[in-house]
């Protein structure tokens, strides 16, 4: 097995044989990477991955299958390279989960606490409030893409539930001597002539989907036996036990569930979601359970970098409610063989007002190009480019643009924020993003955030004087 964090470049890999090296892997911060034996050189990316096995799974947070695949197209998970005959090294991405490589195990964990992912979650799923859990105490045995699954989809069915389960109309069947709907002729001929007091009818009635029913109670059982607090749907889980049918949860059941007509009312929308973290949690499951019960080989990722956008994106939009916030796709030289579609992360937009930003969850210590440079020249020269599309387009005005980061080093606004942007003094260039040197607690990411909001606040301030 080898364990390790996301997002590191030369990292060495220290080979620690007992079990409680490996259960302290995240308590000693000198330990980053580590195996239970000397490991072999190899690259594995996304597609690597995706091809390797029909059972390795990856979770993306976008739900626009065009951003998904510009954004993980070829991304690095995880590259081992030998130095010498006892050194290797490790380069890891912005993935993280557990996977199978070659009989090898990998075990990918997040290079942040707890606290940071589970705050990050509750953005996604529209939750503001401060230190929101659904999990109680720190998962520490559940891997880190399942425990984020879990979370998610545990969160999203407790919101949904408010409304109650979807419902369709269905026909039912009465034996009664009341009539109920109308007169069903045939059962009618052939059960109550002659008349014994009885009337066959059928009557169009709202009732709950059964498939969504029995592929719900599947996946909150699932999350259950993996030791994930359920605390917080107690009720839910008791409805779904009392109306599941004895059905099994096929690959059919949850086709339906998700294809419901239910669905189609406004009212039932946020299920959407829950039903397609239901079929994550159900498939991966299936995945591990072999017919003769042994666990077969299979992976569980989940891209962190699109959690973080999401993340910033719905920060921002909660705090800047009178802006504008999207992701646009933007194509360029449409009538060319070279056209291209750019999509940047982050624009705000506000009369003629425009802010561009791209997210980066990557590592910053606010080293220069001298030091080891933070900041990549890719990342760089991309957002120049959209910047310089909106500073080009007839009644905008470019205040501001730059990168978004999870910060582990110092912030300092000098050393962050340009006054200029291509010797513009009207637009300004900036390093910014959430400082996250002591994430352990709730209270501390919250100051953080408000921090930033507070400094892209001063910004659009100014260019308003």
């Amino acid at each position: 097995m080898i364990q390790t964090v996301d997002n590191y470049s030369l990292l060495p890999i220290k080979i620690k044989t007992s079990k409680k090296e490996r259960d302290d892997f995240l308590k000693d911060k000198s330990y980053y990477c580590l195996s239970t034996k000397t490991p072999k050189e190899f690259q594995c990316t996304l597609k690597d991955y995706q091809s390797k096995s029909k059972n390795n799974i990856f979770f993306s947070f976008f739900k626009d299958q065009e951003k998904r695949d510009i954004k993980n197209e070829d991304d690095l998970i995880i590259s081992i390279q030998k130095i010498d005959e006892n050194n290797y090294t490790a380069q890891t991405g912005n993935y993280i989960g557990k996977f199978v490589w070659d009989g090898l195990e990998i075990d990918i964990k997040s290079r942040f606490s707890e606290p940071f992912l589970r705050r990050m979650l509750n953005f996604a799923n529209d939750v503001y409030l401060d230190d929101v859990s659904v999990s109680g105490s720190e998962s520490k045995d559940l891997d880190v893409s399942r425990f984020i699954i879990y979370y998610i989809f545990v969160q999203s069915l407790e919101k949904a539930f408010l409304l109650g389960l979807p419902k369709s109309y269905r026909s039912i069947d009465h034996h009664d001597m009341k009539l109920k709907g109308k007169i069903d002729i045939d059962r009618f001929i052939k059960q109550d002539i002659p008349f014994k007091g009885k009337i066959s009818s059928t009557s169009r009635e709202q009732r709950e989907v059964q498939e969504i029913i029995d592929l719900l109670h599947k996946a909150v059982k699932i999350v259950e036996q993996n030791n994930f607090s359920t605390k917080n749907i107690s009720h839910i889980k008791t409805h779904l036990k009392q109306h599941k049918s004895s059905s099994y949860v096929s690959n059919q059941t949850i086709s339906k569930a998700l294809k419901s007509k239910a669905l189609q009312n406004p009212i039932y929308a946020p299920y959407k979601k829950v039903l397609e973290y239901a079929k994550f949690i159900i498939q991966g499951s299936n995945i591990e359970e072999s017919k003769n019960g042994k666990k077969e080989s299979y992976g569980f990722l989940v891209n962190v970098a699109e959690l973080f956008e999401i993340y910033v994106t719905k920060l921002l939009q909660k705090e800047f409610s009178d802006w504008s916030i999207i992701s646009p796709k933007i194509e360029l030289y449409k009538e060319q063989f070279f056209a291209r579609k750019i999509i940047p992360d982050i624009v705000m937009k506000k009369d003629n007002q425009i802010l561009v930003f791209d997210t980066k969850y990557k590592r910053m210590n606010f080293r220069d190009r001298y030091q080891g440079a933070d900041v990549d020249r890719n990342d760089f020269f991309q957002i120049n480019t959209y910047m310089s599309y909106y500073q080009n387009q007839e009644n905008h005005q470019v205040i501001a643009g730059g990168l978004l980061y999870p910060m582990e080093g110092e912030f300092d606004d000098c050393n962050c924020h340009s006054k200029t942007w291509l010797g513009n003094d009207k637009t300004k260039f900036i390093i910014d993003g959430i400082e996250l040197n002591n994430a352990s607690k709730m209270e501390n990411i919250v100051s953080s955030e408000e921090s930033f909001i507070k400094r892209i606040s001063k910004i659009i301030q100014g260019a308003d004087k």
